[in-house]
C-alpha cells in the first residue's frame, strides 16, 4: 500500500475528507491510474505478449518443419534471427522496447547452442551449454542496463552450477553432498540480492521489484531447505546454517522493515519462520505418534500465522512499505 493512499484512507476515517471526494483525492495523489498510466501499462503488456508470441512462433515453426529443413537452413535461420534482433536493438535503441528485443536475442543464443550440440553431437555436458550461454551473453548483460536480462543471466548461472554438481558431485576436486550445493546457491543468490539492492539505490533501471523478489524467493527457498535438512537429518555439515539462518532473518528484517520497506519480503521471512519452526516442533514431538502432538502442532501453526498476519496488517497500515 502506497503512503498517499494510506494517508487518504486515514483522513477519510477521520472525516477530514468527504466520502464523495475520495476518488478525486486519489486521482490528485496519482494513486488512481490516469489515462497516460493505462496507455503505458497496455503498451508494455502488448509488447511483452507480442514478443512472447513471436518466440513461440519461431519455436513451433522449427518443430513443425524440422524434418524438411536442411542443416544449413536451420543454422542460417537461427543466426539470421539473432542478427536481425541485434540490428533492431541498434535501430530502436532509444525506445523503451529495445531491451526486450535484446532479451529475445539472448534467448535465441541458447537455442543456437542447443541446436549446435544436437547437430554435431559434441558430447558436452548439459552444464557446459548453460555456462557457455551465460558467458556469451555476458557483454550484452553488462551493456544493456536491463534488469530482466540480469535475472536471466543469474538464472543461467544457477542452472549451470546445479548441472555441474550432478556430473562431478563437487567443485574443483572438492566433493560434498547435496547440502553443499544448496549452500553454494544460497550464497550466490543472497549475495546477488544484496548487491542488487545496493546497486538499485544508484541505478534507476534496477529499481523494479519483480526480479529482486524472485531472487529473494530463491534465497529463501535454499536457506529454508537447508534448515529443514539440519532439523530432520542432523548433518554436521549443516552446523553453519544454524548461524546463517537467524542472521539471514535479522538482516532481512532490518533491510526491509527499516531501510527499504517491502511488505512482500517481510511476509516471505515470516513464511520461512513458520515452516522451519513447525518442522522443529514436529521433529521433537511427532515421533511419539499421539494425538496431543498433532494438536500442539496445529495450535502452533494457527497461533504463529495469526501473529504474522496481524503484524503484517499493522505494517501495511503504516503506508511506508511497498506491497
Amino acid at each position: 500500500m502506497s503512503k498517499p493512499k494510506a494517508l487518504i484512507q486515514q483522513w477519510a476515517q477521520q472525516d477530514a475528507i468527504r466520502p464523495d471526494k475520495i476518488p478525486q483525492a486519489l486521482a490528485i495523489a496519482e494513486v488512481t491510474p490516469s489515462a497516460f498510466h493505462w496507455r503505458t501499462f497496455l503498451d508494455k503488456l502488448l509488447l511483452a505478449n507480442g514478443g512472447g508470441l513471436l518466440l513461440f512462433g519461431i519455436i513451433f515453426f522449427f518443430a513443425f518443419n524440422w524434418q524438411e529443413l536442411t542443416r544449413f537452413h536451420k543454422f542460417a535461420m537461427i543466426e539470421g534471427l539473432i542478427v536481425a534482433s541485434l540490428y533492431a536493438y541498434h535501430h530502436w535503441y532509444s525506445r523503451s522496447s529495445a531491451p526486450t528485443i535484446l532479451l529475445a536475442s539472448s534467448v535465441l543464443v541458447g537455442v543456437l547452442l542447443a541446436f549446435f550440440g544436437q547437430t554435431y553431437q559434441t558430447g558436452a555436458d548439459a552444464w557446459q551449454l548453460f555456462a557457455a550461454w551465460a558467458a556469451l551473453i555476458a557483454p550484452w548483460v553488462l551493456l544493456a542496463r536491463f534488469s530482466s536480462l540480469w535475472f536471466l543471466w543469474l538464472a543461467l548461472i544457477n542452472i549451470a552450477l546445479s548441472l555441474y554438481y550432478q556430473v562431478f558431485h563437487g567443485f574443483w576436486g572438492w566433493g560434498f553432498g547435496s547440502e553443499g550445493m544448496q549452500f553454494i546457491q544460497f550464497s550466490l543468490n543472497t549475495s546477488a540480492l544484496m548487491l542488487w539492492e545496493l546497486a538499485a539505490t544508484r541505478y534507476d533501471w534496477l529499481s523494479g521489484r519483480r526480479e529482486v523478489r524472485l531472487l529473494a524467493v530463491a534465497s529463501g527457498a535454499s536457506v529454508t531447505w537447508l534448515t529443514l535438512d539440519a532439523i530432520f537429518n542432523n548433518h554436521h555439515e549443516l552446523s553453519l546454517i544454524v548461524v546463517c539462518y537467524p542472521l539471514w532473518l535479522v538482516v532481512g528484517y532490518w533491510v526491509y522493515r527499516r531501510w527499504l520497506g517491502d511488505l512482500f519480503m517481510l511476509a516471505g521471512g515470516w513464511l520461512t519462520l513458520i515452516v522451519t519452526s513447525t518442522a522443529f516442533i514436529a521433529n521433537l514431538f511427532l515421533h511419539h505418534g499421539n494425538s496431543e502432538s498433532f494438536f500442539l502442532l496445529t495450535v502452533w501453526v494457527l497461533g504463529v500465522s495469526v501473529i504474522a498476519i496481524n503484524w503484517l496488517k499493522k505494517i501495511a497500515q503504516e503506508g511506508n512499505h511497498e506491497a
